[in-house]
């Protein structure tokens, strides 16, 4: 049984901390929480609303969500301390989802109930995403019926392809990271209902954090996942081909799941891993960009455009690369392909663009036998002397959801050490 002292010493270290710094609404909020629940009384949201936000007797809480987006705004804060500051405590405050009770707990119990939720969330992605195989092995199926129906089917990748093989003979598990869009919900009160919202200058969770302090009185939820871009669906198709080739099992996951702003670099050990998206969504596993001689800009007023810019050594100079509208309706969208080492025999790809035509298209390019043919000859490399590590980056031309005109623009191999 912990006491009422020890209660009031964790609720005095946790409020001064830096996460409470110049955050008197909820400083106020966690005291009355914590008091009222030393007290034996658990406030509703009614009472909350009264006597910590001042609102009038006629508040309505079925049509006011304040109390229920500061209570979420007070769990993200209690969450980041003892991700950082409270992490050696022992004891933990907690304020379960749907109630104001402060409980008392034990770090470990705490943990092991987040990991049996953790377990229960993965495994509702589970089934989302054996739900996107299956339409996706659907469509496969009705192509390669349709491919047969006209006596023409795409040939397996070549066992020997310089690309795929060494990515493929280590004998490690493969994982596809799909960058999906970081998701929230913020409440319309016009509307009175909370909408889904995909802000493109949003891309992690810090970022959202940041929003919601500069932005204290929007109301705010963010979500546990986020949002499948459009690409994802036609690039599992097209690499599902790749898969099948070298007889490989490939598990799926979610960068804003994986790839969280809470990451641990030793998860990726010991498996290679095929990234696929835009380059906003790489999240933590942008650290690989480090490792490449390039940099990426969004434009400013087009969230779909960019520049890719590359340092060169040899000579010594820089090219930009620009994406762009052109003047007859169509994009002009630049992608990347890179292939980098992990720390031991991992193998690390990106595939990815800044709009969907590149992030579509050059998916495409790697899982046929005919376009890396195709793009071997650009390269001016037989297929033997193909280098193992690389980066290319290509222009593709077309509509907004589709390409017309692919033209590869630099090709650089890396040197490992």
């Amino acid at each position: 049984m912990i006491d009422t002292p020890t209660k009031n010493s964790i609720l005095e270290k946790i409020v001064s901390s830096e996460y409470f710094h110049n955050a008197e609404k909820y400083i106020t909020l966690l005291t009355y929480l914590v008091e009222s629940s030393i007290q034996g009384n658990i406030p509703k949201e009614y009472s909350i609303a009264i006597d910590v936000f001042k609102k009038d007797k006629d508040f309505n809480p079925s049509e006011d969500t304040l109390v229920r987006y500061y209570a979420h705004r007070l769990r993200q804060k209690i969450k980041s301390y003892y991700e950082n500051e409270g992490k050696a405590d022992n004891i933990w405050l907690v304020i379960p989802k749907g109630h104001y009770e402060v409980k008392f707990q034990e770090k470990e119990k705490v943990l092991n109930k987040k990991r049996r939720s953790l377990s229960s969330g993965n495994l509702i992605l589970s089934i989302l995403l054996i739900i996107l195989l299956i339409v996706s092995a659907y469509f496969i199926y009705q192509y390669y019926k349709l491919t047969k129906s006209c006596r023409f089917i795409e040939e397996p990748i070549h066992l020997d392809d310089p690309i795929w093989s060494t990515f493929f003979k280590n004998n490690l598990s493969t994982t596809l990271l799909i960058g999906d869009h970081f998701l929230y919900q913020e409440y319309d009160n016009q509307l009175k209902r909370y909408r889904f919202i995909i802000d493109h200058e949003i891309n992690i969770a810090d970022k959202f954090i940041q929003f919601g302090e500069s932005h204290p009185d929007r109301q705010l939820i963010m979500m546990d996942q986020g949002s499948l871009p459009l690409n994802s669906i036609f690039n599992i198709t097209d690499l599902s081909h790749v898969y099948y080739s070298f007889s490989r099992k490939v598990n799926i996951e979610l960068s804003s799941i994986y790839m969280s702003s809470h990451f641990d670099l030793l998860k990726i050990n010991d498996q290679n891993i095929i990234y696929i998206g835009g380059f906003r969504n790489l999240r933590q596993f942008e650290f690989i960009m480090d490792k490449l001689p390039v940099k990426y800009k969004y434009a400013d007023s087009d969230f779909w455009r960019g520049n890719i810019i590359v340092e060169r050594t040899n000579p010594d100079s820089v090219i930009t690369y620009k994406s762009s509208i052109l003047k007859d309706g169509r994009y002009s969208d630049l992608g990347m392909i890179a292939k980098l080492p992990g720390n031991k025999e991992e193998n690390y790809m990106i595939l990815t663009g800044f709009a969907y035509p590149a992030q579509i298209e050059i998916v495409r390019m790697l899982c046929r036998n005919s376009s890396l043919s195709t793009l071997y000859k650009q390269i001016k490399h037989q297929n033997p002397n193909f280098p193992e590590f690389f980066f290319i980056i290509v222009e593709v031309m077309g509509s907004e959801y589709s390409a017309m005109e692919t033209r590869l623009l630099y090709f650089q191999e890396l040197n490992v050490e």
